[in-house]
């Protein structure tokens, strides 16, 4: 009869184990999921200024090319006029 209670003690301390670790995960799994519309928002955000870099890159190509036909005017006449 005494192996009974012993059994019994094991399920019973075995059945604690599972609960905590069962807890444990179920914690983690909701403080990640509680976080991704965070993480969401600054990927967004990151995207969103990805895009403006680029177009602030494109941008100053295109003044840069402007700039530099400019200068090629103006170098012109000051040029024949100097030979």
């Amino acid at each position: 009869m005494s192996a009974s209670p012993d059994l019994q003690t094991i399920k019973d301390w075995f059945t604690l184990m599972v609960a905590i670790i069962v807890t444990i995960a179920g914690v983690i799994f909701w403080v990640q999921s509680i976080n991704d519309p965070k993480f969401e928002k600054i990927e967004k955000e990151i995207q969103i200024l990805r895009d403006d870099i680029s177009q602030i890159r494109t941008d100053n190509n295109e003044i840069l090319r402007i700039v530099g036909r400019l200068e090629g005017k103006l170098e012109s006449p000051a040029i024949k006029i100097i030979k």
